[in-house]
């Protein structure tokens, strides 16, 4: 087989690559949800309009594509008031900084028995569509996030309808 035809093989290999799931359950988190493949623990620190937020992030990208991610971050809030001191300013100023981050997001309030919470879509810098979900439980914001190359991503749907927060 020629060096072509041997790069071909390999391509086609990755495009046709089946998703994995992975079934999360995570009870120091608060969170279940099932990913399309093995998702990677990550802990970090960032500054945000809360101030400063640790994180504790699952995500995955699909074999060969560094153009989409699903992900789960449950950050711990600080302690004060910075950024509302009721679930309702937390959850427009977390939306506010969505924006900030993405342009416009449209956002859909969830029910009562999934929130206080909201979900959300936006266009990507890149192109793409972004889509999540946030919940406030316990002083904890519960963020789930999938980014794709196209509107109506079956992966996308799966990933956020079956992701939930679980109150300990």
């Amino acid at each position: 087989m020629s060096r072509l035809g041997g790069c071909l093989v390999v391509l086609l290999a990755l495009l046709g690559c089946k998703d994995d799931p992975r079934r999360i359950e995570n009870e120091n988190l608060g969170i279940a949800v099932t990913f399309p493949g093995p998702p990677k623990l990550h802990r970090h620190t960032d500054p945000g309009p809360f101030g400063e937020v640790e994180w504790f992030d699952l995500a995955m990208s699909p074999p060969g594509r560094l153009d989409e991610t699903f992900s789960v971050a449950v950050g711990n809030l600080p302690p004060g008031d910075k950024g509302g001191s009721t679930p309702r300013d937390i959850l427009n100023t977390f939306r506010n900084f969505l924006g900030y981050r993405f342009g416009p997001v449209q956002r859909v309030d969830l029910p009562p028995d999934k929130g206080p919470g909201f979900r959300y879509k936006a266009k990507s810098p890149m192109g793409g569509v972004i889509e999540g979900v946030v919940v406030l439980r316990r002083s904890r914001l519960h963020h789930a996030q999938a980014i794709v190359r196209r509107e109506g991503d079956a992966r996308t749907a799966a990933f956020l309808d079956d992701f939930e927060v679980r109150t300990r």
